[in-house]
C-alpha cells in the first residue's frame, strides 16, 4: 500500500469565517494570559474552546500560541477537537 499524500489548499473565506472565529476568540484568551508575562519573557500557551451542548460541555478545539521576546503572539498549531483530551 503506498503512502497517503498530504494536500494542503486554501478555503474559501465563507467556509473558513466560523473557524477564523474560533481562532481569534482562542488567541484572545492566549494574548491576555501572556500579557501577564515579565517584558521580554517569552512563553506559550494552549487554549481549549469548549461550547454547551444539551449533553454537557463539548471541546471545540485546541490552540498553540507563544509569546516572544518583543511581545509578538503567533499561532503555533492546532490539535483536532478529538485528541485535545
Amino acid at each position: 500500500m503506498a503512502d497517503p499524500e498530504y494536500l494542503t489548499a486554501v478555503a474559501s473565506p465563507e467556509s473558513a469565517a466560523p473557524i477564523v472565529g474560533l481562532i481569534q476568540d482562542a488567541a484572545a484568551v492566549a494574548v491576555a494570559q501572556l500579557g501577564q508575562l515579565p517584558d521580554g519573557q517569552e512563553g506559550s500557551v494552549y487554549v481549549t474552546l469548549t461550547a454547551p451542548t444539551g449533553y454537557g460541555t463539548v471541546p471545540i478545539g485546541m490552540w498553540g500560541f507563544f509569546r516572544a521576546a518583543d511581545g509578538s503572539v503567533s499561532l503555533t498549531g492546532s490539535t483536532p477537537e478529538d485528541t485535545d483530551g
